[in-house]
């Protein structure tokens, strides 16, 4: 027996016994045998193909894989090709769209996740992530229309699972590879934060505090120091509580940000640890600060 006429009576049987299991997508058996020319020729295409890049060569790589299973194993024509096709469109550096939810005929139940995914994937592809996480992102960029396609069939439970769990994952790495990083220190000088000689913060300073209030927030892991100084000038215990006071003040206000207050422990150090070297009774703008200052 010929491979064709293998291919064609295997992909017979497998289809048949699944029809009856089958989702709103499902392809006919004629229409998929119909396919069997077009996914033969995407695949050879796609696997004699090279890709340049990380991102490149990894979807390439992700979509090829995807193609052969549905080929060889499922007989799914159809989508082997279109697989296939994307795994050439990566060759050729091509950035795939991915699918929308309504390209397929997806189960209603099933909707809302695939759409949830489909707004997280395209902030990721928007956001930089073929640049800043180039293999997690193609592999997510990958699973998720894998996992459209399964979802589409609706009968094979365990392959919906499977590329889901590949999103997932990848999705993951991805986004944390794109969220900001808390730098190892933040230092805001206090003439930006206070008028002379006050520990209470000024309406201006509280803009400042609010995009360090967001980073915190984007990145809950992080634990941090809040960190008062002062310059030289006046008695060296007066200058310690009103640093104290000063860290004091800008922890509770990133605390009513919505920063938990756990995460921050609150020093003040006065003159002891002076950002520019001066004898007593100094004016120095730049010893003058609050610093917020990574607990790694």
């Amino acid at each position: 027996m010929t491979t064709l006429r293998r291919l064609l009576f295997a992909g017979t049987a497998t289809l048949a016994l699944s029809a009856c299991a089958a989702g709103p997508g499902f392809v006919s058996v004629p229409e998929n045998l119909a396919a069997y020319g077009d996914a033969s020729r995407a695949l050879a295409a796609a696997e004699s193909a090279t890709a340049s890049g990380p991102f490149f060569t990894t979807l390439r790589e992700a979509y090829l894989g995807y193609a052969r299973y549905e080929f060889e194993r499922m007989r799914d024509f159809r989508d082997a090709a279109f697989f296939a096709g994307r795994a050439a469109m990566a060759a050729r550096g091509e950035m795939p769209e991915p699918q929308a939810v309504g390209d397929r005929a997806i189960p209603v139940a099933a909707q809302a996740d695939l759409r949830s995914a489909w707004a997280r994937l395209t902030a990721v592809l928007q956001g930089g992530g073929p640049e800043k996480a180039p293999e997690a992102t193609a592999r997510a960029l990958a699973a998720y229309e894998c996992w459209l396609e399964q979802q589409e069939e609706d009968f094979q439970p365990e392959d919906i699972a499977a590329c889901r769990r590949t999103f997932e994952e990848n999705i993951a790495l991805a986004q944390q590879a794109l969220k900001p990083q808390v730098p190892a220190v933040i230092t805001i000088q206090a003439e930006v934060l206070f008028d002379f000689d006050s520990a209470v913060l000024r309406d201006e300073a509280k803009a400042r505090l609010d995009g360090i209030a967001e980073l915190l927030k984007a990145n809950p892991e992080v634990r941090v120091y809040v960190d008062g100084h002062a310059d030289t000038v006046g008695p060296k215990a007066y200058n310690r509580r009103l640093s104290l006071r000063r860290a004091q003040a800008v922890a509770d206000d990133l605390a009513s940000r919505g920063v938990a207050p756990e995460r921050m422990e609150v020093r003040g150090f006065g003159e002891e640890r002076l950002a520019v070297p001066t004898p007593d009774e100094t004016p120095e703008p730049r010893n003058r600060r609050v610093e917020i200052r990574r607990r790694d």
